[in-house]
């Protein structure tokens, strides 16, 4: 019989890399995709040779033709996803209407991110939707169908809590995030009486190694929600450690 099959979408060095490692150390087969044709050579070589099977594909979340064209090769290697997992997102401080009051936004000592400056144009806009939402749903539809068949799979949305009351030098990510929720819930309704478990995981906490938002244990956290009983589904999971966690610290 052979393994269970995963996507992962969104692959990069911090969480994406952890929720591999997490799935196929579990026993999935792994497909992760990312933009980068180095780098994800360079992370398909490392797993391989902690003995994990795992395959790694380039592709553009926020272009469909291109991720069609993955998806296909994807399923020609490992068959129907069991699970998916969407992690992409265009992750950039960016205000709406006027300049950010930061070069470089930064959380504790992890690492930060510079800002986009200029208030953010509808091209710009449009273009961070295309990743942080609607390649989520272009995700879905590629999979779903061979959940429907089997009766069973699940589908995982990397959120945030931005998704509950935007962050003021967030206010694109803020947006996406929300939508995706969104998108989230409403996945939830149409394919959890097909006995497909949808979830979107608010993140409460900047992610670093060696904290309380660990990318190993936010995974962990991950690989939990697949096993979840129907039961205790939810469409939404938040991964919180302190009942504080999750206010703007720049407001």
């Amino acid at each position: 019989m052979n393994a269970p099959s995963t996507v992962v979408i969104g692959m990069g060095p911090g969480l994406g890399k952890a929720l591999v490692r997490k799935f196929a150390r579990e026993g999935h087969r792994v497909a992760f995709v990312g933009r980068r044709a180095e780098a994800i050579a360079r992370y398909e070589q490392e797993l391989r040779a902690e003995g994990l099977d795992v395959a790694g594909f380039v592709g553009d979340a926020g272009k469909p033709d291109q991720m069609d064209k993955v998806h296909a090769a994807i399923r020609e290697r490992h068959g129907d996803a069991e699970a998916l997992i969407y992690n992409a997102a265009i992750i950039e401080p960016a205000r709406f209407v006027t300049p950010s009051r930061l070069g470089d936004v930064k959380y504790g000592t992890a690492d930060g991110w510079k800002s986009h400056g200029e208030p953010a144009s509808i091209d710009y806009v449009v273009d961070a939707f295309r990743t942080n939402v609607a390649g989520a749903l272009h995700a879905a539809q590629a999979v779903v169908s061979g959940m429907i068949d089997r009766g069973c799979g699940t589908i995982l949305l990397t959120g945030g809590v931005l998704a509950f009351g935007p962050w003021i030098e967030w206010g694109v990510t803020s947006l996406g995030k929300a939508a995706l929720r969104s998108l989230g819930h409403s996945l939830e309704k149409e394919l959890s009486p097909a006995g497909i478990h949808v979830s979107t995981v608010a993140i409460h906490g900047t992610m670093q190694a060696g904290t309380a938002y660990d990318h190993d244990l936010v995974a962990d956290a991950y690989w939990k929600l697949h096993l979840q009983p129907r039961e205790k589904w939810q469409p939404d999971f938040h991964f919180k450690q302190d009942v504080d966690d999750g206010g703007d610290p720049d407001a």
